[in-house]
């Protein structure tokens, strides 16, 4: 504040000058004097004006064209984000479909173990107790359930593995400051 006055201090002392000049009675040689003087500081504020005024343009067009490269910058960087951000969602919904396979494999060979082991013998004594030959095409249709049931197995164990993995990667702190 005290540069902005001290600017000014000058101009103000003549302003000052000028007014107690006017109050008082003058000769016309005193105003003519005084008038060509004001007319001449009056001509320096103008070209101090424009030149202020040139340089104020200036500086405006520089800050628009850096505003307009940050905005462009900026766009490219969201676009950058977007772009990582589908390949971060690709990469780990593939990671988390192996695992699902891989956890569902398991689970197949289980079951499929455990249909011969625990099923087959049971379905094999119910089937004599109450069908001829019936046997062979219970034990078919329970391994069929069980093959039938693997896709939506595997389906529903990638959306839970998938749910989780992006929970993780948002309470990452290292994506959170990204984010931001």
């Amino acid at each position: 504040m005290a540069k902005r006055t001290n600017i000014y201090k000058s101009e103000t002392a003549k302003l000052d000058k000028i007014k107690a000049f006017l109050e008082e009675e003058h000769s016309q040689d005193e105003t003519s004097a005084m008038f060509k003087t004001l007319v001449f500081e009056y001509s320096e504020l103008l070209d101090q004006t424009r030149l202020i005024t040139r340089i104020s343009d200036r500086l405006q067009k520089k800050l628009n064209v850096a505003y307009d490269k940050l905005e462009d910058k900026n766009e490219e960087l969201n676009s950058k984000n977007d772009i990582l951000r589908k390949t971060i969602n690709d990469l780990v919904e593939a990671r988390m479909g192996k695992k699902a396979a891989t956890i569902v494999l398991i689970v197949a060979v289980i079951l499929f173990l455990a249909s011969e082991a625990f099923l087959e013998p049971w379905v094999e004594r119910y089937s004599i107790e109450h069908f001829e030959n019936g046997a062979f095409y219970i034990s078919l249709g329970i391994k069929a359930l069980i093959a039938i049931s693997i896709k939506p197995i595997e389906s529903l164990i990638e959306r839970r593995l998938i749910s989780s993995a992006r929970k993780k990667t948002l309470e990452d702190p290292i994506l959170e400051v990204a984010k931001k």
